[in-house]
């Protein structure tokens, strides 16, 4: 009767031990005996002849309490023949307090779920504080505000910028800093970050700064900082959809103040106010260019964003006016005004720019009175060039006669080529020496009278055949030198 009880209990172990290995076995641990919020904790599943595989956990499925940022896996067998699965994952706990990792399961093999305490600040450390300030305080829809997020007892992590978003606002980067603010009567080291937020409408808005990531020595920290939430004013229902909130600006770019009559000119200009937008770009633009006076000659106009605005200054456009003056004189173009709702004051207000003034010349006059002054130009070329020419040629008929007073050989020759000599311009010839002496304004004690004395002597006195040659040729020579110094 022992017998068959000891084989029976024996049967009994031995079926228990094979159903035992057939379910298999399962382990859940965690690495960190106390978690710290914002640093990584590895979480370890095993599983040993389980029917099943391990489970693939995503990111959504731990949220929103545990960032998970890895997950590793690995399989194999032992020398035994023992089938094992094992896989690591890499979590971060999003908030401090009791976090708990789910249930898992592997087949018929589980582990519970997991109860951790999330320790706010890692032992000596004090925990971070987050806190956010908005200016204005109590802002309208459609008017930027300035939120900043501020990070106390940062100490020495590095920071990444959050990826800040909203649903019913628009978000711009800002610069971000580090600075000293006094907290609670302490002064601390802050890091800040900071947005241009412009509420798309009235109402609750809400600011989501997402996951704040940060290092320290090379170790990833991760933080969920709580959300911001205010509510946008209505704007009044007396100022018009279409209106400007805040003030605009406008920037010169370009600007042609002096112009030809004909030629093209541009003004480029830069305007920019929070939540502009192409359409009231376009009837700013439209309302001043048809106030414009027809003597600036409106050519066209142009609108497209300006991507390099500052934050600071809105949405930017830039705007190209091309002008074709049809005056000439001095353009001056009406200002530009521009009313807008401001918020300090809850009144409107107006802006104005005052375009710079527009020289415009006629050149066509211009070029007339050139081209006169190039024509007596000319013909005074032409007049000098002839003076020139008919003073040459005097010179050579000059020239000439007196080369035909010293070849003379005769007393008759060189009275013919004395009287050819040229008196003065346009006179007439002279016919007698007489003549020709009071022509040419011969003083008396000249030389050329005791010259033709002589050769009337000759001509008239002296016995026909008796002049000699060596006189007649002295008194030609002295005739030329005396006409050739006279000249």
């Amino acid at each position: 009767m022992t017998r068959w009880v000891r084989a029976a209990v024996g049967l009994a172990l031995s079926a228990f031990a094979a159903w035992a290995a057939a379910q298999g076995t399962l382990q859940c641990r965690v690495d960190s005996a106390t978690p710290v919020l914002g640093r990584p904790l590895t979480w370890t599943l095993t599983a040993r002849d389980t029917a099943q595989p391990l489970p693939d956990f995503s990111a959504a499925s731990l949220r929103p309490e545990w960032l998970l940022t890895e997950q590793q896996g690995a399989s194999g067998s032992d020398a035994a023949g023992h089938r094992e699965q094992s896989a690591a994952l890499t979590l971060i706990a999003l908030r401090s307090g009791r976090l708990t990792l789910p249930e898992v399961r592997a087949g018929s093999a589980r582990c519970p779920a997991q109860s951790l305490d999330v320790a706010p600040a890692a032992a000596g450390e004090a925990p971070l504080q987050w806190r956010t300030q908005m200016r204005p305080v109590h802002p309208y829809a459609l008017q930027p505000l300035r939120v900043e997020l501020w990070v106390i007892g940062a100490g020495n992590l590095a920071w990444t910028t959050p990826p800040a978003r909203s649903a019913q606002a628009r978000l711009v980067p800002l610069d971000e800093s580090t600075r000293t603010e006094v907290i609670d009567g302490t002064a601390q080291l802050v890091q800040v970050f900071a947005w241009q937020v412009l509420p798309l409408q009235a109402g609750a808005v809400t600011v989501d700064f997402g996951l704040v990531r940060a290092r320290a020595f090379g170790q990833l920290r991760v933080y969920a900082p709580p959300p911001l939430q205010f509510d946008a004013w209505a704007l009044p229902l007396w100022w018009p959809a279409d209106g400007l909130i805040g003030a605009p600006h406008v920037q010169v770019l370009q600007a042609s103040t002096a112009l030809r009559l004909g030629q093209t000119g541009v003004w480029r200009l830069r305007l920019s106010s929070p939540g502009l937008d192409r359409a009231q770009a376009l009837r700013l633009v439209n309302a001043w260019t048809a106030a414009l006076p027809p003597a600036f000659g409106m050519a066209g106009a142009q609108v497209r964003r300006a991507n390099d605005t500052p934050a600071s200054d809105g949405d930017g456009w830039d705007i190209d006016l091309y002008l074709r003056p049809q005056s000439a004189g001095r353009l001056q173009a009406p200002a530009l005004r521009l009313d807008y709702f401001d918020p300090r004051t809850e009144l409107p207000a107006t802006a104005r720019w005052q375009p710079p003034a527009m020289q415009v010349d006629d050149l066509r006059m211009r070029h007339l009175a050139l081209g006169l002054l190039g024509a007596a130009g000319v013909l005074g070329l032409l007049f000098g060039l002839r003076a020139a020419v008919c003073q040459a040629c005097r010179r050579r008929a000059r020239r000439a006669a007196w080369r035909a007073v010293a070849r003379a050989d005769t007393p008759t020759a060189l009275l013919r080529a004395w009287l050819k000599v040229p008196t003065r311009a346009a006179a007439p010839a002279a016919a007698t020496l007489q003549d020709w002496l009071q022509a040419a304004d011969v003083p008396e004690t000249h030389a050329l009278r005791r010259h033709a004395e002589r050769l009337q002597h000759m001509l008239y006195l002296a016995p026909p055949g008796n002049v000699s040659h060596s006189d007649l040729a002295a008194l030609a020579a002295a005739v030329h030198e005396a006409l050739r110094q006279r000249r």
